[in-house]
């Protein structure tokens, strides 16, 4: 039975990463607080019909940025299927710019325009209920990509590496599934995961240093065009054939 590559993994922790970056982390719990109308609560509980409607535009809103995401790995599998004979230089190029920016995630180099942050905020309408989280989960994957596009340039690298309309769509829906998942369980636990990722966000320099030794990994896999190897070595480690 065919399962996930190495590719698909990286895409998977990439969107996990891009969860705990400085400036999606610290708005988690008040983004799907506002969606849902639930307020943020450390202590105490939360109905099961408030519950249940906070999962419900928690999914609504990762859908919403999934749809984005995903669209726009079918565009890059696109451009790299047209610039397919370019590839090789592009993965020179593109692993040297992610080992850069593994470096400034973790305070060793400095690049000023990655310090700058430029969104576009939607607010949405509680008379519009899901569609409302729908449409601010769009607004979240068009408006915030270069807040977390330092991560998600990496999977856009082997979303086009992969040469296929269907191949880049895959990788940024799991990617999506890494960003997302978080947000739902959320959802699911609000009051109770509130304070644990207060806590975590005190301890964001670790997860800064973890972001970069990742970045620099997959830029390293990037330009030595590693994939294919590191595919062979899990199946014989692992014993499960790839899809990509």
């Amino acid at each position: 039975m065919d399962t996930p590559n190495i590719s698909a993994l990286l895409a998977l922790v990439a969107g996990l990463l891009s969860f705990l970056s400085p400036c999606v982390l610290p708005l988690a719990p008040g983004y799907v607080g506002y969606l849902s109308g639930t307020a943020v609560r450390v202590a105490g509980s939360i109905s099961i019909t408030d519950r249940r409607a906070t999962f419900l535009h928690a999914l609504s809103f990762v859908l919403g940025f999934s749809a984005v995401f995903v669209a726009l790995g079918a565009s890059v599998g696109l451009i790299g299927y047209l610039l397919y004979d370019f590839m090789p230089a592009i993965q020179k190029i593109g692993g040297v710019l992610l080992v850069a920016f593994g470096l400034h995630h973790m305070g060793l180099l400095k690049i000023p325009f990655l310090y700058q942050e430029r969104r576009i905020e939607f607010k949405g309408d509680p008379r519009l209920g899901y569609l409302s989280s729908l449409l601010v989960g769009v607004f979240f994957g068009a408006g915030w990509t270069p807040c977390i596009g330092v991560t998600l340039s990496g999977i856009l690298l082997l979303a086009g590496n992969a040469a296929t309309v269907g191949r880049g769509a895959f990788l940024l829906a799991v990617y999506s599934a890494g960003l997302g998942i978080p947000f739902l369980l959320m959802g699911l636990a609000l009051d109770r995961l509130s304070g644990w990722l207060q806590g975590l966000n005190r301890r964001m320099n670790v997860v800064s240093i973890i972001s970069g030794l990742f970045l620099i990994g997959m830029g390293i896999i990037v330009y030595t065009n590693t994939i294919g190897k590191l595919n062979a070595w899990f199946y014989r480690v692992f014993g499960f054939t790839t899809i990509l």
